[in-house]
């Protein structure tokens, strides 16, 4: 007798993500390799699963700019259901040419002034995520540290839509989960970010920094700290690798109290230990530091993370 978590999805257009967790890559892949995708109707002979290694296929985690953003807007709602909340958006959609049922046929003077909306809207975007002004955003008063993820799985509050705050999370970001809202005392995931530091000024790759973990961080399974582009919201990636650095990283340097001291930059630091993760000169940065498996001391507010701190 077969077994099945339904799951019905609103949109036609489905996909979806599962992170593995285990310290050893080897047992995080053998879990990967045990999803199978196929139809419904190839369920009592399903074919075989394809798997393709990172960076077998290209791709962006950006949206598309410029004239292509609204042509793959216009792409993206002709195959969905219209729900009644879409409404109100759609139909200021239409004076710009995007009509469900109809193709995006823009003349010259609608893509001039879609071009240059585009690239203003994404600036709009990005103040929005980087320096968020939303109600409660902050985690700590001072400390420059903001709550990444504030969206319900419906996008909506007691009373309004939640735009600003869906407009910052998926502007950095791609897609949404329970686990992923950090409300769960020793399970799943707590995005924490920030785009500054102590002083306030934004994060420079050109510029070293340094950040004291607190010892006994609050969490179940590890913490990691992950360095973002600001402009592509992709992981930095430099000579190094990836501009990354965890709990679980092997050469990690604990301080005989259990702190942590991390530190950034496009050369090591002065007295930097192995505990250094590259930065790119000319590019600007945020990141987002997870707790997995939050415990009481995060909730509570007792365990609190430190600024980052440039090293003049």
């Amino acid at each position: 007798m077969r077994g099945y978590i339904v799951a019905r999805s609103p949109s036609n257009q489905v996909w979806f993500a599962a992170r593995a967790l285990d310290h050893d890559p080897k047992v995080t892949e053998e879990v990967a390799r045990k999803h199978k995708v196929y139809s419904w109707n190839q369920c009592d002979n399903p074919p075989a699963t394809t798997f393709m290694p990172v960076g077998g296929k290209a791709w962006a985690s950006a949206h598309p700019v410029g004239l292509d953003y609204w042509q793959y807007l216009s792409e993206v709602i002709q195959p969905e259901p219209i729900e009644a909340r879409d409404k109100v958006m759609l139909g200021m959609l239409v004076p710009l040419g995007i009509e469900k049922g109809k193709p995006f046929t823009p003349n010259a003077r609608q893509k001039k002034i879609l071009t240059d909306a585009a690239q203003l809207g994404e600036l709009m975007a990005r103040a929005n995520a980087y320096d968020k002004r939303y109600a409660n955003a902050t985690v700590w008063p001072g400390k420059q540290w903001e709550y990444a993820n504030m969206v319900e799985l419906d996008q909506d509050n007691n009373f309004y839509t939640q735009v600003d705050e869906r407009g910052s999370w998926y502007y950095e970001a791609i897609g949404n989960t329970t686990g992923m809202e950090g409300r769960t005392l020793n399970f799943g995931q707590v995005y924490l970010e920030t785009s500054k530091d102590k002083d306030g000024n934004w994060l420079d790759s050109g510029k070293a920094y340094r950040m004291r973990v607190p010892a006994d961080p609050p969490v179940v399974q590890f913490w990691s700290f992950t360095l973002y582009d600001n402009v592509t919201r992709g992981p930095l990636i430099t000579p190094q690798g990836a501009a990354d650095i965890s709990s679980r990283t092997p050469s990690l340097v604990t301080n005989p109290d259990g702190s942590v001291d991390l530190y950034f930059g496009p050369q090591k630091p002065s007295g930097a230990n192995a505990n250094y993760v590259q930065t790119l000169p000319g590019k600007g940065w945020f990141t987002y530091f997870r707790f997995y498996g939050p415990k009481e001391a995060y909730f509570d507010k007792t365990w609190q993370l430190n600024a980052i701190e440039e090293i003049k």
